[in-house]
């Protein structure tokens, strides 16, 4: 029986990886699918552990919920909560995931997807300063810790998974709180946990879950902080994960650029993607729209009515690379798409 969300507050959308112009939706406790441009949705489960109004510092307002896919794969999260919940879309079977309370209220809930040996893996956060990886059919863990484990002092916080699976990052901070990215390789971490880590060795602040992403199976970039006053200021750090293990991750290339404008604190904010076929940046920024970004800096193109955070009653965008389109939740009329080829023919 299809659900008409027309009137409803939907509290999270993410794209289907398989079909194009379909999405999953949260909404009324339930995991719901709905295509581009409708509000009619098929139920597809129930996810009662889900709560939808934050407790302890953020108690009685709406909490942020975040949808992660992978296949027939979705995770749904508070993202400043301590409940998650894995959902097979096929079958509607749904497994409840929690992590520790610890500071829980300003570090996202950490969930990534690997592809390993045919299996489909879910990192998922259990503690601050701990994450485990699941087989997503099975719910086996195999990070069960044997025996004295060292404990690193770092919160975890937004993952970033490389193309092949074989690297991730985590967008996390350490006390006093500073922002810190750590790199981690799948296959370490399975054996060796969190102590395998790589820090990344650049001068950050107080702002994690920074834009970020990987660009192709080694390197990533991040959008960086306009702090160090004594410095020229590079917008854009470009980094490639070592064969081996380091100390310190520093970056190979510092590109200039000024498409995230800085706060008060000179602090950046929003998404970076990265798109394979045009071979550019996607940077969508909260406040200045949205843009094709080379990876020497050069703005191609820009969308500027697009923003990562919402904007007069609006819902912000968010971006989807393997279908190449920014897309929205735009209550009345369902989802709402802006391909990036309308991206390609604006004006720079």
């Amino acid at each position: 029986m299809t659900v008409d969300l027309r009137d409803r507050h939907v509290r999270a959308v993410t794209p289907a990886e398989q079909s194009p112009h379909s999405y999953f939706v949260f909404a009324d406790g339930r995991l719901l699918r709905v295509g581009a441009g409708s509000t009619r949705c098929d139920p597809i489960a129930e996810v009662p552990s889900i709560r939808e109004i934050g407790p302890g510092t953020g108690e009685g307002r709406e909490s942020e919920l975040r949808l992660y896919v992978h296949g027939p794969w979705v995770c749904v999260t508070e993202r400043f909560g301590v409940n998650a919940a894995l959902v097979n879309t096929a079958t509607g079977a749904v497994r409840e995931l929690s992590r520790a309370d610890y500071h829980a209220d300003v570090s996202s809930y950490s969930i990534g997807f690997l592809d390993r040996g045919g299996r489909t893996l879910l990192v998922a956060q259990t503690r601050w300063n701990r994450l485990d990886v699941f087989d997503a059919a099975s719910g086996a863990c195999l990070t069960e810790r044997i025996g004295e484990v060292e404990d690193i002092d770092y919160f975890h916080s937004l993952l970033h998974v490389s193309p092949d699976s074989r690297h991730f990052l985590s967008n996390g901070w350490v006390w006093a709180p500073v922002d810190m990215v750590r790199v981690f390789t799948t296959e370490a971490f399975l054996t060796g946990y969190e102590p395998t880590s790589i820090p990344v060795g650049t001068a950050f602040g107080y702002n994690w879950d920074r834009p970020c992403t990987f660009v192709d199976a080694r390197t990533f970039v991040l959008a960086l902080d306009d702090e160090a006053a004594e410095h020229p200021y590079r917008q854009l750090a470009f980094f490639d994960v070592p064969g081996e293990p380091d100390e310190r991750l520093e970056p190979h290339t510092l590109v200039s650029c000024d498409v995230f404008p800085r706060n008060e604190h000179g602090e950046v904010k929003g998404e970076l993607h990265y798109d394979p076929e045009s071979r550019h940046l996607v940077a969508l920024t909260d406040g200045a729209g949205a843009f094709l970004v080379s990876p020497a800096g050069e703005v191609s193109a820009r969308l500027p009515d697009l923003m990562v955070g919402g904007h007069g009653g609006q819902a912000g965008w968010s971006y989807a690379p393997r279908h190449r389109v920014f897309f929205r939740w735009n209550g009345g009329s369902g989802i709402e798409e802006r391909r990036i080829q309308d991206c390609d023919r604006a004006e720079p």
